[in-house]
């Protein structure tokens, strides 16, 4: 197969300071059959979008740095059309979503398997 030929499917990002959160999901999306690549922080996350610019990205909104409202501007001044799930502690999810112009969603703790739905759904 020729170089730039392959038809690798594009991967998920995630985006968390958390390693233990990082690492769950993690697993869990590649158990049930996603490419993954993984961020700790914002400028981390933009530097992936660039090497390998990713179907869907999962954002924790609360990180050191450039947090995931600052990263979401980023993103869509880079990428527009790369949907946008948000995990979250905070108490009002969904204004966190609406701060980053997020498709989706998640409180953490999060569920396993709404995590990989919401992904799969953004992901085709």
């Amino acid at each position: 197969m020729a170089f730039g030929m392959t038809s690798r499917p594009r991967p998920v990002l995630i985006v968390d300071d958390d390693v233990e959160t990082l690492a769950a999901e993690r697993q869990l999306l590649a158990e049930s059959g996603f490419r993954v690549v993984e961020a700790h922080d914002g400028a981390e996350a933009l530097q992936a979008v660039q090497d390998d610019p990713p179907a869907v990205v999962v954002l924790d909104v609360q990180m050191p740095g450039m947090d995931g409202p600052s990263f979401a501007r980023e993103l869509r001044m880079a990428l527009r059309r790369v949907p946008l799930v948000i995990l979250t502690g905070v108490a009002d999810p969904r204004r966190e979503a609406d701060r980053c112009n997020a498709e989706a969603y998640l409180a953490k703790p999060f569920d396993a398997q709404e995590l990989v739905s919401v992904v799969r759904r953004f992901a085709a």
